[in-house]
Order: structure tokens, then sequence, then C-alpha cells
């Protein structure tokens, strides 16, 4: 790698295996992240690591007979939104479909998924068998990325001590243990929504979207274009949306009550949503990110009609009593 070549899928996987397993030095692992980083990942690379993730990642014991969710991202944007996919997510589950939201710690955000959930009550601490139930039980669960992937810990000390981003960054979003049908990714880079999309289907999944906005956002945005690559079974597309079709009001663009310069904004923006007095910038962006994962799922004809659901969702209150009733939080 040091001299610019490629792995091929197998060794790839290899590597890893060997890493979640302890058998590679600190040194020699941060040796191989920093030449991977300088040399750029290989769709073939990325693939065999995320296999190796899947492989070391604790299995549910359960058989999940039904479509689901993950609408988790590689974060790493730097914009500061409030958590659009965790909103998206719930908004999701509250018009009942299954989600199993795959997340952890803020990484660059100003409020990461287990944050924002821990602060409602969610406890993020529950046993693997508790995960499964409240699944099957009220169509939501979030599974906390370290309780479900202990092997990453030969690897985390060394992606703290280096600093940038790395391959892990990538492969996190796609090694949900419960293994979704479909999924919506949010990505750092527009060069990554295609490979990011074919990995996807090579993994088995159903459909799958992967998307970059024009103004930088790892989701759909309200504000610019979208481009985004399609996995729907069989082909993968690269896609453009343009959001100047959901015709939306003055105040709905206002940029405000979507970034915030500090995390108890974006926190304070996430409950204006949760709970709404009136339709915001907050509620499309969320709206939006829910519509194109309704139109994933087949259950609408198109984004925007997905979008006009779950802003209905939100603004009647009903992922309220959902979060509230349902998974009971605060």
């Amino acid at each position: 790698m040091v001299a610019g070549h490629h792995l091929v899928e197998t060794h790839a996987e290899f590597f890893l295996n060997e890493v979640m397993d302890g058998n590679v030095a600190e040194p020699v692992l941060a040796s191989f992240l920093t030449a991977m980083k300088m040399k750029g990942e290989t769709t073939d690379e990325l693939y065999g690591f995320v296999r190796a993730m899947r492989h070391h990642a604790i299995k549910p014991k359960s058989s999940f007979g039904f479509d689901f969710l993950d609408t988790c991202g590689t974060g790493g944007d730097g914009k500061g939104t409030l958590n659009v996919s965790t909103l998206s997510a719930l908004t999701l589950a509250s018009l009942g479909h299954k989600v199993a939201k795959h997340g952890n710690r803020s990484v660059s955000s100003l409020s990461g998924s287990s944050d924002i959930l821990s602060g409602l009550g969610y406890p993020l601490e529950r046993t693997h068998e508790e995960s499964e139930s409240e699944f099957v039980k009220t169509g939501f669960v979030f599974l906390f990325a370290p309780s479900w992937h202990p092997a990453m810990k030969y690897a985390g000390p060394v992606r703290a001590a280096l600093g940038f981003r790395t391959f892990f960054n990538l492969i996190g979003p796609l090694s949900n243990p419960f293994a979704p049908t479909h999924q919506i990714v949010g990505v750092y880079d527009r060069s990554l929504c295609l490979p990011m999309a074919e990995i996807l289907g090579k993994l088995g999944l159903k459909q799958a979207i992967v998307c970059h906005s024009e103004d930088g956002l790892d989701e759909f945005s309200i504000f610019e274009p979208t481009n985004y690559a399609h996995f729907d079974g069989k082909t993968t597309k690269e896609l453009r949306f343009d959001p100047k079709g959901l015709n939306l009001a003055p105040r709905e663009l206002d940029r405000n009550t979507v970034f915030s310069s500090s995390k108890e904004g974006a926190e304070a923006l996430f409950r204006a949503v949760l709970e709404p007095s009136e339709p915001t910038g907050g509620t499309a962006m969320v709206a939006l990110n829910a519509g194109v994962s309704l139109f994933l799922l087949g259950a609408v004809k198109d984004i925007p009609s997905g979008y006009e659901i779950a802003k209905e969702a939100l603004l009647t209150k009903k992922v309220l009593r959902f979060v509230r009733e349902t998974l009971n939080l605060r």
C-alpha cells in the first residue's frame, strides 16, 4: 500500500480479521490505516473490511422475517445540522415501518445518535436479548455500536490517536449486526455514493440509497440538490434530487432551524422538530429524509409523496406520541 498497490478483497478481509482477533500491533495498524488513507480505498477493499466487521459483530439470536431499514450515515460533513437520521428513523417507526438504527457517540457532529437518544432517556446499555425484544415489540431499536462490535476495542486507541478519518468511518454504517434489508446512508463525499451503494448490493440488501448533497451534507438537503446512488435490487444508478419540487415556504428554508454551532443548540433544534408548534426547516429536512426512506421501502411512488406523509406525521405529533407512549421516552 505504501507503494500505491491495492489489496484484493480477501486480503483486506484477512487483515482486518487479524486486527479484530488482537493479532496486529498498534504501530502496524497505525501504518496500515495511514497508508490506506493516502492511497485511497477501493470498493473491493471496503467490501473485504465490511465482511470482517460483520463476521466479528455479535449476531442477534432472532431471525427477523420482515423488511426493515437502517438510517446510519458516515457523519463527518462538519456542517452542524440537527440529528436528521435519528429523527427520520423515529418518524419511520411511528408510521409502522421497522427500523434498526445502528450508531455510536458523536465523532464529528454536535449530537450523535446515542447522545440524543440517551438525552431522551433511551437506555444504551440494554442486553442484546432486550434489544431484540424491543425491536420486535415496538418496531424501533438503537444498536449502540460498542455493544455489538466488541472486537473494535483493538482498533479504538489507534483511531483516536491518529485523529483523521479512516476506512472505519466508511464501514461502520455498513456493519449493522441485524443486517437490514434496506438502508439509506449519508456520506461526507460525493465520490463515495456509487461504491458504497455497490457494496450494499453485494451485502445482499434489497434496496439502498447513498447520498451527498451539493451543499455538502451527508443527508438529502432542502437547500440544494442532492446526488445519490440507488441500488434497486438489480442495478445501481446515479441520480439527482432537486428540492425545489417540494414547494417549501420561506420559513421552511430558515437555516437557523437546521444548523447550530453548539451541542445545546442542536439538541434544542431536535426537540423543536419532535415537539412542533409550526413547520420549520428542521421539520422539512427530517420529512424529506424520512420520505426518501419511505420511497426506498416501496411505501410511496416517489420522494415528494414520502415527504408529505412524513411531514404530516411530525406536525400532527404522531412521532412525538410514538416516542413517549411506545418507546416510553421523555
